[in-house]
C-alpha cells in the first residue's frame, strides 16, 4: 500500500505560510491535442483534495470541475461556461471528475492531488 502525502504548508523564517507542499504522491499528465478532452476521477480514499495544475508554458488548458466535459470558448462574446482557463489550485471532492481540453495544436498538462485534513 502506498503512502498518500497530505497537503501540509511550509512556513518561512517568520512562521508565515509559504505554500511549499511536499511533492504529491498522486500525479497525472497528458499531452493534449486540439479539441480532444480527457478526464480523471478524484480518488475516493479521502473526502477532500487539493488539485494543482501545471501547463506547458504559453499553453491554454480549459478545466471543468462540474462533471461536464471541459469546453473551448465558442465565440468572440462572453458566454456562461463551467470551464476555467489555466487554473492554479482548486479544492475538489472524492468521486468528482476533472476534465481538461486545449485549443492549442498540443499542450502538456499535469495534475497533482493532495488529500486535506477535512475528511
Amino acid at each position: 500500500m502506498s503512502i498518500i502525502r497530505q497537503l501540509i504548508f511550509g512556513r518561512d523564517m517568520q512562521g508565515y505560510n509559504a505554500y511549499a507542499p511536499l511533492d504529491a504522491s498522486i500525479k497525472y499528465s497528458a499531452t493534449l491535442t486540439n479539441g480532444n478532452a480527457t478526464s480523471i476521477t478524484v480518488p475516493s480514499s479521502h473526502a477532500t483534495w487539493i488539485a494543482a495544475f501545471s501547463t506547458q508554458p504559453g499553453g491554454n488548458v480549459y478545466v471543468d470541475f462540474s462533471g461536464a466535459t471541459a469546453a473551448i470558448p465558442a465565440g468572440a462574446t462572453l458566454a456562461a461556461t463551467t470551464s476555467s482557463l489555466n487554473p492554479g489550485q482548486r479544492t475538489v471532492f472524492a468521486g468528482g471528475t476533472i476534465s481538461v481540453i486545449t485549443d492549442d495544436t498540443t499542450c502538456d498538462v499535469g495534475i497533482e492531488l493532495w488529500p486535506t485534513g477535512n475528511n
